[in-house]
């Protein structure tokens, strides 16, 4: 393997410094190397992998113990990251004249892990909602977090992840533990709002919130809570929630005569159409909520057998607004992509629950170095541009790096072969 990394990323040194992060100098020199180390590499995360890019060869047992071991707790990750990120990107909305809007996104996501992973107090196996169909229930080996998305106009990031465990894996990982570690059961409910929490004590005042979610959220409970905090929400619903005492596919029935609205919504690709939808609108109070709302009933043609129901608070928006904010859930799949697909969210192989949580810090860490350097090109040059730009431009600085160093030493040094050794090592093989 190429050790790639001869010294630390200049960019992503000067961002961990502006974090503010209290940690030991020990702590911040392996945090600055996982980073570093998850950016540059193409394969499966291990911890091994991950220091083998290195020139210094640290040892990857002192990643292993930084986080098992090192006394630091998450929040010392999360807390500076989460301040800085939203004051930047702030920042840059109001350099730009973004309008004062933000939209909150809360979701959760399902990683698989190897159906042999049986020792990891992170992973057990979950309902998969995804793959579940009708009669058909999907369980899958793996790990559940909740997170929360902030996009301000084109600018976003990844304000927090969740690990989510079952309240039977709970019961089950504390009869192990002593009472003094025992793991306390959060619902994914619990976690959420846990995290919309955190955000509305960040948020300065001036700017119209509207969080949106998908169906399985869509509880009367958290739409309160979302209102309390003078918040709006723009949610998806299932058939048969109640708008002033009547199932909503029970109102899309008695409106079987009626016009329909055309609305455009933007194309997530600029490479294809905008999407067209036929839709109508219901007001009145949904159930177990005080104010009124209107629900969307939207259909792809007309006959259609399968509408996608949505609630909106605001009635002050209209319902092709309402559906554009909803599409800016898209940006929370793309943080799952590159988490779980790029970053290797799901390769961790820490077995304690704690340890787990502090990967996830440093992974989530790691997405919004790139989403920060994201959003500054974007303030220089107002041209869009992905995460994988970013990862890729990252990559090429560590090779310039290394082609420097290469270039010269080979012209200051005459042992090219102790060069390729230390840059490109072999492994010698006993032979018996």
């Amino acid at each position: 393997m190429l050790r790639a990394i001869v010294q630390q990323s200049e960019q992503l040194v000067a961002f961990i410094t502006a974090l503010n992060i209290v940690l030991y100098q020990p702590q911040i020199r392996h945090l600055i190397q996982i980073l570093d180390a998850l950016l540059v590499c193409e394969s499966k995360k291990t911890l091994t992998r991950l220091y083998r890019l290195h020139e210094s060869e640290p040892d990857p047992k002192t990643a292993a113990d930084f986080f098992r071991e090192s006394p630091w707790q998450v929040e010392a990750i999360a807390g500076p990251r989460k301040r800085y990120m939203l004051m930047k990107l702030l920042e840059i909305a109001q350099l730009l004249g973004l309008a004062s809007v933000i939209l909150v996104s809360l979701d959760d996501s399902l990683g698989k892990k190897d159906k042999a992973t049986k020792h990891l107090e992170a992973v057990a196996y979950h309902h998969n909602h995804t793959e579940s169909q009708g009669k058909k229930q999907v369980y899958t080996n793996g790990y559940v977090y909740v997170e929360v998305h902030v996009q301000i106009g084109s600018l976003g990031f990844l304000f927090d992840t969740r690990l989510y465990l079952r309240e039977k894996t709970v019961r089950q990982l504390n009869r192990q533990r002593s009472p003094e570690r025992h793991l306390h059961y959060r619902s994914k409910y619990a976690l959420g709002r846990e995290m919309l929490l955190e955000l509305a004590d960040l948020l300065p005042k001036g700017y119209q919130v509207y969080v949106l979610f998908d169906s399985w959220y869509a509880s009367a409970k958290l739409i309160k809570f979302c209102r309390r905090q003078r918040w709006q929400v723009v949610c998806a619903i299932k058939a048969n929630r109640r708008i002033d005492k009547k199932r909503i596919d029970q109102h899309n029935l008695a409106l079987r005569h009626k016009p329909y609205q055309r609305i455009t919504l933007q194309a997530v690709d600029e490479h294809r159409q905008a999407p067209t939808y036929l839709v109508r609108t219901v007001h009145g109070h949904l159930e177990n909520i005080a104010g009124e709302v209107y629900a969307i009933i939207s259909k792809r043609r007309p006959g259609d057998k399968f509408p996608k129901y949505f609630v909106c608070t605001d009635p002050k928006l209209s319902a092709q607004q309402a559906l554009r904010y909803y599409q800016k859930r898209w940006p929370v799949e793309v943080d799952n992509f590159y988490l779980k697909e790029v970053l290797g969210l799901g390769d961790f192989r820490l077995q304690s629950f704690e340890a787990a949580q502090k990967w996830f810090a440093v992974v989530t860490l790691a997405i919004n170095y790139l989403q920060y350097r994201l959003a500054q090109a974007y303030a220089q040059t107002r041209t869009p541009l992905t995460l994988a730009d970013f990862i890729r431009q990252h990559r090429l600085e560590h090779l310039q790096v290394l082609l420097r160093q290469v270039i010269y030493e080979a012209q200051h040094s005459h042992q090219p072969e102790q060069l390729l050794q230390r840059l490109l090592p072999t492994v010698s093989w006993a032979v018996t």
